[in-house]
């Protein structure tokens, strides 16, 4: 749609708009008619437009409307605002001056339609062009747009921004389907490519027309970041962004999430640089998790015993050094938590070491994991607590009270009951059942060695009596070897009893057996060990 002032090209504008009547006009129309048909193409030639006698006769009837003569004739004194209407010329921005007129709801809604395509068009330019300055002087002059004609106004740049935002989405979908050309070493260049697309010191200038616009800008800003901060091995690229989006006037409801999105960026950011700098530190902690790692598999294959992983994260773990650690170590006090653990898992689960498996869980309790670390870890040695309570003896070797049973070193021991016992005719009826006690492969191996001693010296001393007493006046060898024998007897059981006590362990007497939680309710029950007789 052109404008035409026919004022101008009635050649009216010298004269008063108070004598323009009718008959001026039609005066000047004739004339106006004789020069196009006198001109060599049937066209009047005004400022760039090339107008035909229709052109022109529907623009001169717009005279009999008395506001239209008003308007028209305010615009050929306004030469600035009359020249843009015209062809655009821009020159209306750089010394736009408010007048009393464009507080006229009827001039806006006159000259609107032809303002607002033009407007749109320098807006847009702008824009692109960066140039805030001009943008700034561009929208002073939107009180001359009507509101019906907004859309109108600010379509080429609303459009504009609409394909800048597909273009960011484009790359955060490509981001998410692992389609994307960016690596981790060119993944920054996008905080660049954000920053050209979407200037905040133009797109904050812009009128509310725009804001939702905006808002969609900061969201798609968000969900580019996330797609980098799951994808790429980066934090500042996402904290760049959200920092960016930030500095937007956002007027929407995702604001306090974009501004939560920040926070943890940003100290997710400062603990990366803090493990940068401590790079070394961690390098060491890793070393260690995966030695402890490496004691897991060992403990299931049960080509380490329990009790030795356990000393081996002793040995490995100084729990004063790994908890005085600043807090860019939390990710590994955690992990090295949680696989002491899972070590402790498998020596119950593998090994059925439940003292190995305690001591384990109670070492994890002692770093400073995560509460939820915490929590679970609670629960472990609750249950194993319970586990150790109700298999007291089973589970556990009575005899060392330490390791764990083993298979092939457990005590049989046939213990009897009797039911029945009658002393004419004498008889005598009994049940006896057999009872394994659980006894793990060090202490049967202590046992043995005191047995063993017990013999020796039993024997040593029976035959020492015997002889001796062969040698005496009248050869007493069967009084010599009753004496060998008791005396033998005594001192093989105490040298046995030493042997089993400076270890450190209980013996195999039946005393002890009968203090087995296995025996003791039945001893209490009046089984004994010996089998009775009538």
């Amino acid at each position: 749609m052109n404008f035409i002032n026919p004022i101008e090209i009635l050649e009216l504008a010298n004269t008063d708009i108070a004598v323009i009547d009718n008959s001026i006009v039609k005066k000047a129309k004739r004339k106006l008619f004789a020069d196009i048909d006198l001109s060599d193409n049937g066209h009047l030639d005004y400022k760039g437009l090339s107008l035909t006698k229709t052109d022109c006769e529907k623009v001169i009837d717009e005279l009999e409307n008395t506001n239209a003569l008003e308007f028209y004739s305010h615009l050929v004194s306004n030469k600035l605002l009359n020249e843009f209407l015209v062809n655009g010329n821009e020159r209306l921005f750089e010394s736009f001056k408010q007048e009393s007129i464009y507080k006229l709801p009827e001039f806006v809604k006159f000259i609107s339609p032809y303002f607002s395509p033009k407007f749109d068009r320098a807006i847009l330019k702008a824009f692109t062009d960066e140039d805030e300055e001009r943008l700034r002087n561009i929208l002073r002059t939107q009180v001359l747009i009507n509101t019906v004609d907004l859309n109108l106004a600010f379509k080429g740049l609303s459009i504009e921004i609409q394909n800048r935002l597909q273009k960011v989405d484009a790359i955060t979908k490509d981001i998410k389907n692992e389609e994307s050309d960016y690596s981790d070493e060119e993944i920054d260049e996008v905080i660049d490519l954000v920053k050209d697309l979407f200037p905040k010191e133009l797109l904050n200038q812009l009128p509310p027309y725009f804001q939702s616009q905006i808002n969609k800008i900061a969201a798609s800003i968000n969900f580019l970041q996330l797609a980098i901060w799951n994808e790429f091995n980066t934090t500042f690229v996402s904290l760049q962004l959200l920092d960016y989006l930030l500095e937007l006037n956002i007027e929407s409801v995702s604001k306090p999430t974009f501004q939560k999105n920040y926070d943890i960026v940003k100290r997710k950011h400062e603990e990366r640089l803090e493990q940068e700098k401590n790079a070394p530190t961690l390098k060491k902690w890793a070393t260690i998790l995966l030695t402890i790692q490496t004691q897991i598999k060992s403990v299931e294959s049960k080509s380490v015993q329990a009790t030795d992983a356990f000393e081996k994260v002793k040995q490995l773990i100084s729990l004063t050094e790994l908890n005085a650690l600043p807090s860019f170590a939390n990710e590994i006090r955690t992990q090295i938590g949680y696989s002491i653990r899972s070590l402790s898992i498998s020596c119950w689960n593998k090994q059925n070491d439940i003292k190995s498996s305690l001591s384990l869980i109670n070492f994890a309790l002692q770093i400073n994991v995560s509460d939820e670390a915490k929590i679970k870890f609670k629960q472990d040695k609750n249950e194993l607590e319970e586990l150790e309570k109700k298999y007291k003896g089973v589970l556990v070797c009575h005899f060392c009270d330490k390791n764990p049973p083993d298979d092939n070193s457990g005590i049989s021991q046939t213990i009897y009951k009797e039911t029945y016992r009658s002393y004419i005719p004498r008889r005598v009826q009994f049940s006896y059942t057999d009872v394994t006690i659980p006894r793990c492969k060090s202490c049967k191996e202590i046992h043995s060695k005191g047995s063993e001693k017990y013999y020796l010296i039993f024997f040593a001393i029976l035959i020492l009596g015997v002889i001796i007493g062969a040698m005496t006046e009248g050869e007493h060898f069967i009084i010599g070897g009753i004496i060998g024998a008791v005396i033998g007897w005594v001192v093989g059981k105490a040298v046995e009893g030493n042997q089993v006590s400076n270890s450190g362990i209980k013996d195999a007497s039946e005393s002890t057996l009968s203090k087995h939680p296995l025996l003791i309710d039945r001893i209490r029950e009046g089984w004994t060990f010996s089998k009775p007789s009538a």
